[in-house]
């Protein structure tokens, strides 16, 4: 999949769930849905930034965005889509209709036990789940690492055994019972969660096998951070250039911080055109990702300049 730029689009904050983990208050995942533009506009709008995107749909819990089959249809038709959903909205069976699972580069299916218990149950994540992968779409199962989900997680395998799917432990940030984590991890929690992620990471070789076509939301990443999260402040990142931030009403943002670089709907974006200095201290996934890239990017430019200098030494130009 070649693309130009990766946007992270919360389209809405309104979600049926009220994991104690969201870093979303409950006010905001009670909100009233707010349409700002018809899934044509959004196209044209996208379109007419002449980019090829990656446009990760968020939420919030986006399968209950309306017209959300017909919006990820138009826009990935000549754009990629990835998508991050607890599997409950009935609009996934329409976006399996109706999505190339080709333009899809992920599906990152959050199975949240505690809610499932209290709504519904497994059976529509099941349904989802495999309806999805019955037609093609790449799909990966996370579970937020609480220390309850850890405690059970042979029980949370054992539920996703029709699907022949691994859970995949996702780094838990944020408080819990009145702990900060993941500071407060204990070494056997740890332990657990490292070889779980190990051997759900080697369940999903089409998206974790080459380093190079990783999702950007890469749960085994969190096997470096069980101590705590670094701090990324001061390091060249490609946020702003490579990935942005897409807020509901079309807001662009570098990665959630700062002032905005537009608005994709007014036609006014004025995207980085170099890495430049993170401002934040921690983007879970978007940091790791994106300073590498500028890390990377930035030697081998240095690289190149400095033996443009040299041969211009050596054949005497300008002395």
């Amino acid at each position: 999949m070649q693309y130009d730029i990766e946007g992270a689009w919360a389209l809405l904050r309104t979600c049926n769930y009220r994991c104690e983990y969201c870093f979303l208050s409950d006010r905001a995942l009670g909100d009233k849905i707010r349409v700002h533009a018809t899934p044509a506009q959004w196209r044209a709008a996208f379109d007419d930034t002449g980019k090829t995107w990656m446009i990760h749909l968020t939420g919030g819990e986006p399968s209950l965005y309306p017209d959300f089959a017909a919006l990820s249809e138009l826009l990935a038709e000549r754009h990629y889509l990835s998508l991050n959903s607890n599997l409950t909205g009935s609009s996934l069976v329409d976006f399996a209709r109706r999505v190339a699972p080709g333009r899809v580069h992920y599906i990152n299916a959050g199975l949240h036990p505690e809610e499932r218990a209290r709504k519904q149950g497994y059976e529509p994540f099941l349904r989802h789940a495999g309806l999805l992968a019955e037609r093609g779409f790449p799909l990966m199962v996370t579970v937020v690492a609480t220390p309850e989900v850890l405690r059970t997680y042979d029980a949370i395998v054992a539920s996703l055994r029709p699907l022949g799917l691994m859970p995949m432990p996702k780094l838990m940030q944020g408080k819990s019972e009145g702990r900060k984590y993941p500071e407060s991890y204990t070494i056997e929690e740890r332990r657990l969660f490292r070889d779980y992620s190990r051997l759900a990471e080697a369940s999903y070789p089409h998206l974790f096998a080459d380093a190079q076509l990783r999702p950007t939301i890469d749960p085994p990443l969190g096997r470096a951070h069980l101590r705590g999260l670094p701090d990324h402040r001061g390091r060249l990142c490609a946020a702003g250039m490579e990935y942005v931030r897409i807020e509901a009403d079309g807001r662009v943002e570098r990665c959630g911080s700062g002032p905005p670089l537009g608005n994709l709907l007014a036609r006014n974006v004025q995207f980085a055109s170099a890495p430049a200095p993170c401002d934040r201290r921690h983007c879970f996934y978007v940091c790791d990702r994106y300073t590498q890239r500028a890390g990377v990017r930035q030697p081998a430019s240095a690289g190149v300049f400095a033996r443009m200098r040299r041969m211009v030494e050596r054949l005497g130009v300008g002395a």
